[in-house]
């Protein structure tokens, strides 16, 4: 009986570790499940292309791309353009948001790990860039929360 209790325990820790499958690599990630209903208001729907997702919510549309480059090259021309660094988590992220009759976008880039980035296109009617700017910061917060890890 001695022995079979140690032989027990070490079948139920195989079986437990055996379980769980690895997260999908980042290349294998679906963009479309990096946004979500609430994040920015109600989704009304998803398109999905290839390595990128257009979500449609309340009053804003956003476009997620998953990105392999590196993260200076990808700043270089937002911060150009009158971009704003930011930090999510210890993430470096840049953007850059404009009005233009009534009609505000906001690009940004969010470093993912050394070669692999979240890119963010967010359009909404409005006046307020600055608005705006923290919806897409809040928008990649989320999207990096739900990225595999």
């Amino acid at each position: 009986m001695k022995r079979l209790i140690p032989l027990l325990l070490l079948g139920a820790l195989a079986a437990c570790t055996a379980e769980q499958p690895a997260p999908p690599k980042f290349d294998a990630v679906d963009a479309c499940t990096l946004l979500a209903s609430g994040d920015a208001g109600n989704l009304k729907g998803t398109a999905k292309a290839d390595r990128a997702c257009d979500f449609t919510f309340d009053s804003l549309t956003a476009r997620v791309t998953l990105l392999t480059s590196t993260y200076e090259d990808a700043s270089k021309p937002l911060q150009a353009d009158g971009g704003y660094g930011a930090v999510i988590g210890d993430r470096p992220m840049t953007r850059r948001c404009a009005d233009a009759s009534g009609e505000v976008t906001c690009d940004a880039v969010v470093e993912v790990r050394a070669g692999q980035l979240i890119g963010l296109k967010v359009v909404q009617r409005s006046h307020d860039p600055n608005a705006l700017g923290q919806v897409t910061q809040g928008l990649a917060a989320k999207a990096l929360e739900r990225l595999p890890k």
